[in-house]
């Protein structure tokens, strides 16, 4: 392959404005860092939080984004020695278990700097620490193997570390079915657990959580009047997984457990937001963990991931997910922000 000297980055340069399109030149390549040839890239709410302003305030602008894609090795720098030219990847903000590089840096046309950090994935071309890149397992599509990137080591991450032994019948609770509470649904299903119930106030999230075997659906003030008649008893409610970063969803995800029962959160909530909770809730046994997709190797589990989305299927992972061409990132940002999709694959 040629050599490869700039790329087509989608950049942003204000908080709340739409990214912009820049052709910014490549580096050379240091020490731990690969050139990576995108080929799908997913849109995650951290994202949504970086370009709306949810994290405060920004000192990286202008920046380039994204955390979650997969695509194909076009050149490695020095002390790169287990990936090959051509070779398929996917790229995540997970890191394994070696040294990383130092953060990319580019320049515009203007000589101006754009910051990345260790691995974007929202251009053609992007390098990456090799911490970062991941070796897409056989015969995985790769817009699937997209999805290891954020959303499914994260949704089935915190299942995994945190689901103990449950009976026939407990319950388990998703608060906020976007793209990481339906990959919780979807491991949970895998593990043979029936009584799930999910809330959002996204009734499209609803219908699929609904589709892909959720017991009970419905928005809070919905779900608080079926436990309150005892539809789902919450004496019967061991885990509540908290993926929404809402505050008032927070709050009911511990209020809605049973005595002993234990919340787990991983949502993204906005800077600033504070909870309230009950001190006698924790005082007599439930229990707040909060969770990262760094707290479980996805080194280590990745083999167990790709047979759940095996048995899953193929065809039933991709239905979840909408397409958009690289150019219309800014209309899947929209699209995203809004509710109308679960979440934005970009296709390049």
């Amino acid at each position: 392959m040629k050599n490869i000297n700039n790329s087509n980055f989608a950049v942003l340069h204000k908080l709340r404005r739409p990214l912009i399109f820049e052709n910014l030149n490549l580096p050379k390549l240091k020490k731990n860092q690969l050139l990576i040839k995108i080929k799908y890239s997913f849109v995650c709410g951290t994202q949504l939080n970086e370009i709306f302003g949810l994290k405060g305030k920004d000192k990286y602008l202008p920046h380039v984004l994204g955390h979650e894609a997969s695509g194909e090795v076009v050149s490695v720098g020095p002390n790169v020695k287990k990936f090959r030219l051509g070779e398929k990847v996917f790229l995540s903000w997970i890191k394994k278990r070696e040294p990383g590089s130092v953060n990319p840096q580019y320049y515009n046309k203007k000589n101006q700097i754009i910051n990345s950090g260790l691995v974007s994935t929202f251009s053609n071309f992007t390098i990456v620490s090799k911490d970062r890149v991941y070796k897409i397992p056989s015969k995985m599509p790769m817009d699937l193997a997209a999805l290891f990137g954020c959303a499914l080591p994260t949704g089935f991450g915190i299942v995994f570390k945190f689901l103990k032994k449950i009976s026939a019948n407990d319950y388990v609770g998703i608060y906020g079915v976007g793209g990481v509470g339906i990959m919780s649904l979807v491991a949970l299903k895998a593990l043979g657990i029936k009584n799930i119930y999910a809330v959002d106030k996204n009734k499209k999230n609803l219908l699929l959580a609904k589709r892909l075997g959720c017991k009970f659906v419905g928005s809070l003030n919905e779900i608080n009047k079926i436990i309150d008649k005892q539809k789902i008893k919450k004496s019967n409610i061991k885990y509540n997984f908290e993926m929404s970063g809402n505050s008032i969803l927070i709050e009911h995800a511990l209020k809605n457990l049973s005595a002993r029962g234990k919340m787990i959160f991983a949502g993204n909530p906005k800077k600033g937001i504070k909870i309230k909770i009950n001190p006698y809730d924790l005082i007599f046994g439930k229990n707040i963990h909060g969770f990262s997709g760094n707290d479980v190797s996805l080194e280590d589990n990745l083999q167990k991931y790709r047979k759940i989305i095996n048995k899953i299927g193929y065809k039933k992972i991709q239905s979840i997910f909408s397409t958009y061409k690289f150019k219309d990132i800014n209309l899947a940002i929209r699209d995203f922000k809004n509710g109308s999709v679960i979440r934005p694959l970009i296709k390049f």
